[in-house]
């Protein structure tokens, strides 16, 4: 009797050490399991002109430090080289000629019950935050975040002025009502918008690192944009004897006339030469160093944002994202400004680092930036939604030295808000190829065609596509520039008749 009690109480034992080596198990997958937070950082108008992309003369520390700890890739565009097309299509997750997104024109207007990147994540149990410029249109801002969104208190005029001197030059700008085009004050980084963004944003993470929902932290940094304006140290950074000009200062060889337009944006600036006027040396040097100083100013704003991820300690638990909206040409083929096809204006800065990832590895594949959102969502074990255009690229991030043979696509409208007059530039690129085709959009007609070789030259400064030796390539990118031409949304005159 004795014996079967002893066996009894054994068995007992067995069960309940079984139950709690069950519970503990059960414990230690749910802690594995925890979502990624995401820190999502946007960055306005930011070439890949930066020292972890071999130009040293920038002093970029964080933004390297960033690529040292994850994957960077080199061949990484964006779908539209301006400000409102780009955003709208990551955040979107949709090529800009679908749904008229090429117009520029608000998410709001164009496709209001799209389930956008941050209401994916919200949707997905996560706490969602924004600052600075995420998306380009106030009206998207608002109906995206709404009370989400952190919106500092102004210690700037116009477009960003803290010196009186520059404030006082608005008023002088009777037609554009804009300052000069940089100002560099002996202010805290704080005192401009960059830096009080920043600020906000770090108070907010510590704020939801305290939750046990996981977060999406969305940054948005303004600088590089026009106007230049940053503290002075950061202008200090670069004496006017380092700064260089641009030595690609002629159009591309046989271009098309349109590919790459005058803007209208550098001359809108107090000072500025008008349009079609040319800029002197002296002031395109100015520029250039008042846009690195930018640069730099942006880097110490990401610097900050990682120090504090680290003072958490949620670095193995953060999944961060470094992204430029689009290129920018300064002074290059005799153009300041984007809005084009050419690699200078959609090649960007992309850098993912995430928990437990590779480290200091680049990628040479094609990547789009439409492939951050469903990226994103694998990473964190979202089911990727089904209207995403993009692909992920966690197989990149895993084995960066991986080659997809992949054609990723870009676009250029010239005239892009009247149909009648729309002439599409669909771009189709791989590592070696830029190949553009012009489309009148009402019509179907080619206007003009492109190829850029960038095995002989990298800098796309001659047009060879009615070169015999090219015509095999020529023809096979034809062929995929085509199916882009068919997923245009060419219903835009009729919307923009009702709208």
């Amino acid at each position: 009797m004795f014996q079967l009690r002893k066996l009894s109480f054994i068995v007992v034992l067995c069960m309940i050490s079984k139950i709690l080596c069950s519970c503990q198990s059960n414990t230690d997958e749910k802690k594995e399991q925890k979502k990624y937070n995401v820190l999502f950082i946007a960055i306005d108008d930011l070439r890949t002109e930066l020292n972890c992309y071999g130009a040293e003369h920038i002093i970029s520390p964080n933004i390297d430090k960033l690529a040292a700890d994850g994957v960077m890739f080199k061949e990484a565009h964006v779908q539209q080289a301006i400000c409102m097309a780009s955003r709208a299509s990551i955040m979107s997750g949709m090529r800009p000629e679908k749904r008229g997104i090429y117009t520029g024109r608000s998410l709001r207007d164009l496709m209001p019950d799209v389930l956008t990147m941050n209401k994916f994540f919200k949707q997905n149990g996560y706490n969602i935050a924004s600052c600075g410029k995420i998306y380009h249109h106030g009206s998207d801002t608002k109906n995206q975040f709404g009370d989400d969104e952190m919106t500092p208190k102004e210690t700037w005029s116009g477009r960003g002025y803290v010196t009186t001197e520059a404030i006082e030059k608005i008023a002088l700008n009777t037609r554009f009502h804009r300052g000069p085009a940089y100002e560099f004050a002996k202010v805290n980084d704080t005192i401009y918008k960059d830096g009080i963004n920043t600020l906000n944003a770090v108070r907010k993470m510590k704020e939801l690192s305290k939750d046990d929902e996981p977060f999406f932290l969305a940054v948005g940094l303004s600088k590089p944009h026009l106007p230049f304006v940053a503290p002075k140290k950061y202008w200090d950074m670069y004496p006017a004897y380092s700064i260089e000009l641009t030595e690609l200062t002629e159009r591309p060889e046989n271009s098309y006339e349109q590919a790459i337009q005058t803007t209208g944006e550098l001359n809108t600036y107090y000072g500025m030469p008008r349009k079609y006027e040319k800029i002197d040396d002296a002031t395109a040097l100015n520029l250039r160093r008042a846009y690195y100083a930018c640069v730099s100013y942006a880097d110490a704003q990401v610097g900050n944002l990682m120090k504090q991820v680290d003072e958490l300690g949620i670095r193995d638990n953060t999944i961060v994202v470094l992204w430029g909206d689009h290129g920018y040409k300064l002074g290059d083929y005799n153009n300041w400004g984007k809005w084009t096809n050419m690699n200078i204006d959609t090649n960007v800065p992309f850098i993912f680092n995430i928990p437990n990832g590779e480290k200091g590895l680049v990628s040479k594949s094609p990547v789009e930036a439409i492939d951050i959102y469903p990226t994103l969502a694998e990473l964190c074990g979202l089911e990727i939604p089904s209207h995403v255009d993009g692909q992920s690229i966690v197989p990149l991030l895993n084995e960066p030295a991986l080659r997809m043979n992949r054609i990723v696509y870009t676009q250029w409208p010239i005239a892009r808000q009247n149909y009648d007059r729309t002439i599409m530039g669909y771009s189709a690129k791989s590592v070696r190829f830029n190949y553009v085709e012009w489309i009148k959009m009402s019509t179907g007609e080619t206007v003009a065609r492109e190829l850029y070789d960038h095995k002989v030259d990298p800098m796309e400064t001659k047009n060879v596509v009615g070169e015999n030796s090219y015509e095999e390539y020529t023809k096979f990118l034809t062929h995929k520039v085509s199916a882009r031409i068919q997923e245009t949304d060419h219903e835009m005159e009729l919307a923009e008749c009702s709208a």
